[in-house]
């Protein structure tokens, strides 16, 4: 059997079907499907569910999915690190949330880029629950995310680096300074209580029990500052040090809950993994910035 044909497999239990699979490695529908056709011949097993529209795996098919991921982490892991012990090789999948992404992510990636350039990273953006699947699924070697609000997969685990509190963020023309009275009487921008920090706030305020004005609901945190720019409400979120500083020269920000209200951001990955001594440099990267 080929490596082709367990990529083929996995790359239809991640979309759904074969001609998107087909799409997503850059394959003819027939090409994806001789593929699949030839492993099921060779194992001597049907490896789907064909009662449905949909491509899903049988019993079978879901076991030999899971050993194909095995195989396919080894086979992507055969020239990590080979060159010497200094420097580091290969390709490293990294995720991380938006917060990170336009903050510290860059000087952290052009330094690490320096010191190991012939290390291959590739960035994926995401919101934190969508990025630890990432990891629990062997998608990402490591994501810089929000500490999980429940627990988290026992192979995973999360290390923190720093705290983001949470601020009210309202127009420069509000008048109104207590924070309970800010929410209820002025129009609330609501950040998507799917995501793990729009959870962490619906929690606050129901158990304080702060009857918000709400009228919009938005996934995108840059999405709600512009609302609240143009005097459309006000919104709360989480900020770090660095972008709470910016913001205040545009912003009334005011810290919510007492005490504060916080969230830890720090690195997710499977434990014992490969890459693990890339991602301890790039925990440390981030841990020097945040200090410095």
């Amino acid at each position: 059997m080929s490596i082709k044909a367990l990529r083929a497999l996995k790359a239809i239990t991640e979309t759904g079907s074969f001609a998107a699979a087909a799409d997503q490695l850059g394959l003819t529908l027939s090409a994806v499907s001789l593929q699949i056709k030839t492993l099921e011949q060779q194992l001597n097993t049907s490896l789907f569910d064909r009662s449905g529209r949909n491509a899903k795996l049988n019993h079978n098919g879901q076991q030999v999915l899971a050993r194909a991921e095995q195989i396919l982490n080894l086979y992507n892991q055969l020239g990590y690190d080979l060159d010497d012990s200094e420097h580091f090789s290969g390709q490293y999948s990294l995720g991380a949330i938006h917060s990170v992404q336009i903050g510290p992510l860059a000087p952290i990636l052009a330094s690490l880029h320096k010191d190991h350039p012939n290390l291959q990273i590739k960035v994926r953006r995401g919101q934190s629950a969508e990025l630890a699947k990432g990891i629990e699924k062997n998608q990402l070697d490591a994501a810089l995310i929000t500490e999980p609000i429940t627990h988290y997969a026992s192979n995973c685990s999360f290390t923190p680096y720093t705290e983001e509190p949470f601020y009210i963020v309202a127009n420069q023309g509000a008048t109104i300074a207590d924070e309970t009275k800010l929410l209820h009487q002025v129009p609330f921008i609501r950040f998507d209580k799917k995501a793990w920090a729009g959870a962490i706030i619906d929690e606050e305020l129901m158990q304080r029990g702060i009857q918000v004005n709400e009228w919009m609901e938005l996934d995108s945190m840059e999405a709600a500052l512009r609302m609240v720019e143009y005097g459309l409400g006000i919104t709360i979120m989480p900020l770090s040090r660095q972008r709470s500083q910016q913001l205040a020269k545009s912003f009334q920000l005011i810290l919510f809950g007492t005490p504060p209200l916080k969230r830890s951001i720090g690195v997710y990955q499977k434990l014992n993994n490969s890459r693990a001594p890339v991602t301890k440099l790039v925990y440390e990267l981030m841990v020097k910035h945040v200090i410095s």
